[in-house]
């Protein structure tokens, strides 16, 4: 058996590890200043998308995006087809951020904010697509 006092450096590297990841954030990190224009901007976004598939295909860049859409520590956004994905941490291979959803939608299991319509999400590109792993 380890002597508790050996193991306390390594703890403290995980979880210093954890929180440059991402691990440390949750839905209460997410601030957005106008919640209701930023949920009419992002699904505006998403028809456009929906109309044209090619539109937006790449991230998008914080100066690229309405400004109600440019959050605090934004990384870049993603439209999908019924969503808008607000990046605001990412390594390799996992994101978590803020969600808007278009209507309809389909099914999910983002977190609650405090933002009606505005939700939280993470995706690890590990797993397996399902409704609380969704890119």
């Amino acid at each position: 058996m380890r002597p508790v006092h050996r193991l306390i450096p390594r703890v403290g590297v995980v979880l210093l590890v954890a929180s440059a990841c991402g691990a440390a954030k949750g839905p209460n990190d997410l601030v957005v200043a106008d919640p209701a224009e930023a949920v009419r901007a992002a699904r505006k976004m998403i028809d456009e998308q929906r109309a044209d598939s090619t539109k937006h295909t790449d991230w998008i860049s914080a100066e690229a995006l309405p400004p109600s859409l440019r959050v605090p520590g934004l990384h870049h956004a993603s439209v999908h087809e019924d969503h808008l994905d607000l990046v605001i941490d990412r390594n390799p291979d996992i994101e978590i951020g803020g969600r808007i959803w278009a209507t309809p939608h389909r099914p999910h299991q983002d977190q609650a904010t405090k933002y009606p319509d505005i939700l939280f999400y993470s995706y690890n590109n590990d797993f397996p697509e399902s409704p609380d792993n969704i890119h």
